[in-house]
């Protein structure tokens, strides 16, 4: 049976436009929380995989984000995943995150920032809800607004430790729009891609992302989102929604 590593599952402006959070994108934003600032995330996926034996997923993930100084902020990522396949089924806390996101340059247009992190082997591999070892990250984004628009760049590169013969060496890209339709609603898109976990036969999955964030109040983001498998490898479709709130 296969089992999957995900290294993680996920207020101060960007040229002074509200902080928004985008739990159902699979890369980050460059914006900040500024110096003590605090930021709690949770949200809830399921996902379809037809490739091979099919597998239904379900997941749980609480993010608490603190803003360290006003160009830093750490973040700590605590998973439940749950999947069924061929009538076995499995859940139980998954493998948390420890991350930080500090900005690196910041121009009149673009905003640069590096996002380095671990996991922590908390979830049981025996079960496929871990990875057995804990994994390492370092991510690149690039950030703009321009108008109504938000654009963000996402590539990196995780060591993806394990004792479950998963591939080691990880790359993933992510490009993602943001479109402002009212002062409280903005649109997403996204298209996501990564090296595959499974080395045979190889095979790399490429996603898009299509979602909605509402900001009802200044403190307060609801998200949600549509994923769509564009490989063999990617899950075939995804749903995912989110609460955040700036505190």
């Amino acid at each position: 049976m296969k089992r999957s590593f995900s290294a993680a599952a996920l207020a101060v402006a960007l040229f002074s436009a509200p902080a928004l959070a985008f739990t159902h994108l699979a890369g980050e934003d460059t914006i900040f929380l500024g110096k003590e600032g605090k930021q709690l995330e949770g949200w809830l996926d399921y996902s379809v995989s037809k490739e091979g034996a099919d597998r239904y997923s379900t997941g749980a993930s609480a993010r608490l984000s603190y803003g360290f100084l006003d160009g830093v902020d750490l973040m700590v990522t605590v998973p439940w995943h749950g999947w069924n396949s061929r009538g076995i089924s499995e859940s139980g806390l998954g493998d948390a995150s420890i991350e930080a996101k500090f900005r690196t340059a910041r121009s009149a247009e673009w905003t640069l920032a590096l996002r380095p992190g671990f996991s922590l082997p908390a979830g049981d591999e025996a079960r496929s809800l871990g990875a057995g070892k804990g994994g390492v990250w370092l991510y690149g984004i690039a950030g703009t607004a321009r108008g109504p628009w938000e654009f963000y760049l996402n590539a990196g590169f995780l060591l993806n430790s394990n004792s479950i013969d998963e591939n080691k060496n990880i790359l993933k890209a992510s490009a993602a729009a943001v479109r402002e339709i009212f002062p409280e609603l903005r649109a997403t898109a996204e298209l996501s891609a990564a090296t595959g976990t499974i080395k045979d036969p190889p095979s790399n999955p490429v996603a898009s992302i299509f979602g909605l964030v509402w900001s009802p109040y200044p403190a307060l983001d609801l998200d949600a989102g549509l994923k769509l498998g564009l490989t063999r490898a990617a899950e075939n479709f995804a749903l995912a929604a989110g609460v955040t709130l700036r505190i």
